[in-house]
């Protein structure tokens, strides 16, 4: 019996974690220029997945920025630094559904 109990709890272990929209947007933003990968949908519905990015401070965080014509952070926006493609990209919150930070994999719920 033990070993059953056992080989549960490594199971539940390895499984992904969920969290919610509102924790995905705090551990991207405690996590400031550290890469973590992102799978989701954009605006026009084209997917993208495991894109390589970090958050860091720039227009999106500052709403009385000049260089913001309107507030990200109301809208569920976030701009972050899309590795791959080697400059800044706007990605929508509410669109991403599975993150991969520090090696643990979180499901957007």
């Amino acid at each position: 019996m033990r070993s059953s109990v056992l080989s549960k709890i490594l199971k539940f272990a390895e499984g992904d974690k969920t969290i919610s929209v509102k924790r995905l947007r705090s551990l991207t933003l405690a996590n400031k220029n550290t890469i973590f990968k992102i799978w989701g949908t954009t605006l026009d519905g084209e997917r993208y997945n495991g894109r390589e990015v970090f958050t860091f401070n720039g227009p999106s965080r500052g709403a009385k920025s000049p260089q913001t014509r309107y507030k990200y952070n109301q809208k569920g926006y976030m701009i972050m630094f899309d590795a791959n493609k080697g400059e800044p990209r706007t990605f929508v919150y509410d669109r991403i559904d599975k993150l991969e930070l520090n090696g643990i994999t979180y499901k957007i719920s």
